[in-house]
């Protein structure tokens, strides 16, 4: 018994799907990267500092030591442990906008507040 194939032709369906956007999350997310990521490398690279009269001087060699680099990271660290957990719960909606505000309300006070405390 012999069967004859047949000429079928398949059409393949394209799915022309636009280009998934980015959430703001993920915007937000990237942002604080390049944001903590810079501020880190920005203290090995910028030889900066403020001298007694609150003047920035630039400084010739090495300008850092390791008091100043620990304390300097704890900052970074402590900042981008806050900045990216209110994100995480402003997103996940744990938590609404009103409190989110109220936080960074408070949080703008306090560094007010020790800012006036560091002279």
């Amino acid at each position: 018994m012999r069967v004859d194939q047949t000429g079928f032709h398949y059409e393949e369906e394209v799915y022309n799907q636009p280009k998934k956007q980015m959430s703001m999350y993920s915007f937000l997310r990237l942002l604080g990267i390049f944001i903590f990521f810079g501020w880190g490398v920005m203290f090995f690279t910028v030889p900066l500092n403020i001298n007694e009269k609150f003047e920035w001087v630039h400084v010739n060699g090495i300008h850092i030591n390791g008091r100043m680099m620990k304390e300097f990271f704890l900052c970074l660290i402590t900042v981008g442990f806050i900045y990216f957990g209110l994100l995480f719960l402003y997103f996940k909606k744990m938590w609404g906008r009103k409190r989110l505000l109220i936080t960074l309300v408070c949080l703008s006070a306090v560094d007010g507040i020790l800012f006036v405390l560091s002279f």
